[in-house]
């Protein structure tokens, strides 16, 4: 049995040296093989260095560096298409998830479940995922993180699925799958500082959102009818005050009219074209990550079996788990 450990880093050279000691200590009380798979993420520090200093010394380590900056999910995807375990774990690089829960991750995996998750205990879920849960047709679970363990099945079914907008938390949910969460505390960073702004932060839920949701599309249709009812409404009265011999003087009605009219329009083209643009991305079929350079023994494809090792991927990643 093998257990792959998947960790995309971006400019995170403070934290590789503990990182590698702490899944290290957590490898050696495991009965199986492990192999940790290292993602360099385009960093601009010297953390694939260090990397390849680690793959150096340990036989585990696995190192791919991508070509440029793809993004966290692009990374996590990439890894998880070149991981070779039974089971994968991935999770930050930053120490905050407890490298000790894999243990809890394998027993939980032992028992049957195919897919383990850690959430943060006594948080109060916050309002980003109520909105987004309410929005969706998937249920993501409350205050869960991008730390958990996948059974191999649940790994070949997430490399089938080729969007390009990815919102990795709502596409573990969607897959189903027997699952349990298991509880754990967040730490604080071991080094450096947090590279997830607030922008990224915005915009992967909408991702989320335009990704299993149509709900905004309807909502502007709602907005569109409820605009014309007020419409009518207001055209009814006009024609009252016009028979009843009374006179409607000044452009302030109007100007709200249109102003509304406008308004309303421009918000529904704009729900719109977000979905159009996410079709544009989706069309070109451009690969979702490159990789610049493999370090580490060949590896199997993605979503085979991985007991003969002896091809190497191709340089440009391809989401549906080519190689």
């Amino acid at each position: 049995m093998l257990l792959s450990i998947v960790t995309p880093c971006y400019n995170e050279s403070g934290n590789i040296a503990e990182l590698h000691r702490q899944l290290s200590a957590v490898a050696d009380r495991l009965d199986m093989d492990v192999e940790f798979v290292f993602v360099d993420d385009g960093s601009r520090d010297n953390t694939l260095v260090l990397l390849k200093e680690v793959a150096q010394r340990d036989p585990r380590a696995r190192v791919l560096s991508l070509s440029r900056n793809f993004g966290h999910q692009a990374a996590l995807t990439a890894g998880i298409q070149h991981a070779a375990g039974d089971a994968v774990v991935v999770m930050d690089a930053d120490l905050q998830h407890p490298p000790e829960l894999i243990l809890d991750f394998v027993a939980r995996w032992r028992e049957g479940y195919d897919l383990v998750y850690a959430y943060r205990e006594g948080v109060k879920p916050r309002l980003g995922y109520r909105l987004i849960n309410a929005l969706m047709k998937i249920t993501v679970p409350a205050e869960s993180a991008d730390f958990r363990l996948m059974d191999r099945k649940m790994v070949d079914a997430f490399c089938r699925m080729p969007e390009r907008a990815r919102f990795i938390r709502g596409m573990i949910a969607w897959l189903g799958f027997k699952q349990i969460g298991v509880g754990y505390t967040d730490r604080q960073r071991f080094a450096g500082q947090r590279s997830y702004t607030l922008r990224q932060t915005a915009r992967m839920a909408l991702y989320a959102v335009l990704a299993f949701s149509s709900i905004p599309l309807r909502a502007a249709a709602v907005l569109g009818l409820a605009t014309l009812g007020l419409g009518l409404l207001y055209a009814a009265y006009i024609l009252y005050a016009w028979f009843a011999g009374h006179t409607i003087q000044g452009w302030t009605a109007q100007t709200m009219t249109i102003l509304i009219l406008g308004g309303v329009q421009l918000v529904c083209l704009g729900v719109i074209a977000e979905y159009i643009g996410r079709i544009f991305e989706e069309v070109k079929h451009r690969p979702l990550y490159v990789v610049r350079e493999w370090i580490g023994p060949p590896r199997t494809p993605a979503g085979t079996a991985h007991a003969t090792r002896d091809r190497q991927p191709v340089a440009a990643g391809d989401v549906s788990g080519e190689w």
